[in-house]
């Protein structure tokens, strides 16, 4: 009786070990390496200095920026250069958009479809630079690259308020992304984003570098300058007031 038990139970703790380990190697959905991804991509919150140089037509222009974000929702955005849109900014906070210039004295808000747009003509858009690009407005297909990463198309929803009509990411296997495609309603490419020079922050690998090239020539080189993740931030701190304000960095 006693041999007998103890045959079950190893059948039983052979049968649980399995289970285990069978978990720990099933493979991955698309939504799963999305939610990954986005989590290495933006974390709860972010704060960073961004530089961007701007090569349009061979002339190169370059912008400060500051930005920090809270979920997905939450976005605040200063410039700081050049001297001339010194103090301009935009907030996204209540499903609304937002865009403040001392110029104009007063916050005007903008439509939703703005979030997509390049933000200076060419180059990043606001969800861009905020980490807002990978929304949960897509449906996820995903195919995986052995041991060298993964690979994701994203097709928006129906409904979905975005510009894009398809994106193509390459991602590490520590959930990086490496290279986003963007591509327009009509299946052709609009622009490539490249993603390179990696450190560590909180554990978390990040790119600091990004190159964006569009289908007419014109290059945007971002660098993010000292990014922080998982700041003591609340809502109240993403507000109009702050925008026009100035008081962000305060």
């Amino acid at each position: 009786m006693k041999r007998n038990l103890l045959i079950a139970l190893g059948i039983v703790a052979a049968i649980g070990f399995a289970a285990i380990a069978q978990s720990e190697t099933a493979p991955l959905t698309g939504d799963e390496v999305f939610e990954r991804t986005r989590a290495t991509w933006r974390g709860d919150s972010f704060h960073g200095i961004l530089e961007l140089d701007l090569v349009l037509s061979g002339q190169t222009k370059s912008y400060v920026l500051e930005v920090w974000t809270l979920g997905e929702d939450l976005t605040l955005i200063r410039i700081h250069e050049p001297i001339e849109d010194a103090g301009s900014g935009y907030l996204e906070a209540d499903d609304k958009l937002y865009y403040y210039s001392p110029m104009l004295g007063s916050a005007i808000e903008l439509p939703a479809v703005a979030l997509g747009q390049a933000l200076f003509g060419s180059g990043p858009s606001l969800d861009d630079l905020s980490h807002g690009t990978l929304s949960d407005d897509y449906d996820v297909e995903l195919s995986p690259l052995d041991d060298t990463g993964f690979f994701l198309t994203l097709i928006p929803h129906a409904d979905a308020p975005v510009v894009y009509g398809k994106l193509e990411i390459d991602i590490s296997p520590d959930f990086v992304v490496r290279e986003i495609v963007y591509y327009d309603q009509r299946d052709a490419v609009l622009q490539v984003a490249v993603f390179s020079d990696i450190v560590e922050i909180d554990g978390n690998p990040v790119p600091t570098t990004i190159e964006i090239a569009d289908v007419s020539g014109n290059r945007t080189i971002q660098r993010v300058i000292d990014p922080e993740f998982n700041l003591d931030l609340d809502a109240s701190f993403f507000t109009v007031e702050k925008l026009v304000g100035g008081e962000a960095g305060q």
